[in-house]
C-alpha cells in the first residue's frame, strides 16, 4: 500500500516579469518538498528556466502578460508541473541565446516534458519529475 502524501494542486498566476521567477521557483520547491520529492533542486532549475522562457519570449512587444503555473502529484506518480502563457508562442528573440538551450536543460532535469503550442493560444510546457 502506497503512503504517498496527497495535497491539493498548487495554482499560481503571476505577471510575466523577471521579479516573479524567484517567487514561483520557491513556491513550487516548497510544494515539492512537502510532497517528499527527492530532487527538488532539479525541479527548481527546470521551473526557473520555464518561467524565465515565458517572461522573456512570450510577450515580446506586448505591454503585459501573465504566467500560470500548476503543480500536482496525481496519486503519488511524481510531480507534474505545467507553465502556461498566452503569448506569441515559441518565437526566439534575436537578442537571446535561443529557446533551444532552455528546453535542452529542462529535458535533462525532468523525467519527461512536452510543449503544447495551440495556434493563437500561447504555450504550455508540462514537466514530469519522478517521485
Amino acid at each position: 500500500m502506497s503512503m504517498a502524501l496527497q495535497a491539493p494542486p498548487l495554482r499560481l498566476r503571476v505577471p510575466a516579469i523577471a521579479e516573479c521567477v524567484g517567487y514561483v521557483r520557491r513556491a513550487v520547491a516548497d510544494y515539492a518538498r512537502r510532497l517528499g520529492m527527492r530532487d527538488v533542486s532539479a525541479i527548481e532549475i527546470a521551473v526557473s528556466e520555464t518561467v524565465t522562457n515565458a517572461v522573456v519570449h512570450a510577450y515580446v512587444g506586448v505591454p503585459e502578460g501573465e504566467v500560470a503555473v500548476t503543480a500536482e502529484m496525481p496519486e503519488g506518480d511524481g510531480l507534474l508541473v505545467a507553465v502556461s502563457d498566452d503569448g506569441a508562442g515559441l518565437v526566439p528573440r534575436p537578442d537571446s541565446p535561443g529557446l533551444g538551450l532552455g528546453l535542452a536543460l529542462i529535458a535533462q532535469l525532468a523525467a519527461s516534458f512536452e510543449v503544447d503550442e495551440p495556434p493563437g493560444s500561447g504555450t504550455t510546457v508540462r514537466m514530469h519529475f519522478a517521485a
